[in-house]
């Protein structure tokens, strides 16, 4: 009967992200985004339009998420009658989070 094969131990660590240093962890970090988003195979200035378009639409998105969370604040009674059916679990909920809110 053969036995399965076991490949010889390392002699050093070959995975390169076990170093502490701020340069290998932002090093990981892009390559793990190009990974991510396939742009490895892109030339320079192409990953530079990306990452642009990339950064204005976040920026975008998350302006317009500032603009809109607010407005929909006065909706939560009447979410809160569709889920719970009674407006009261959100007023409570509510009167919680200030009181823990002016202890601090």
């Amino acid at each position: 009967m053969a036995r399965p094969f076991k490949p010889p131990p390392l002699a050093r660590d070959t995975t390169g992200f076990r170093c502490n240093s701020l340069r290998a962890y932002a090093w990981k970090q892009w390559t793990m985004f190009e990974a991510t988003f396939a742009i490895c195979g892109l030339e320079p200035w192409e990953k530079l339009v990306f990452v642009i378009v990339m950064s204005l639409l976040t920026f975008l998105f998350f302006t317009g998420l500032s603009r809109v969370i607010p407005s929909q604040i006065s909706l939560l009674p009447r979410i809160a009658y569709y889920l719970w059916g009674d407006e009261r679990v959100l007023n409570h909920w509510m009167d919680h989070a200030a009181a823990s809110v002016k202890e601090l």
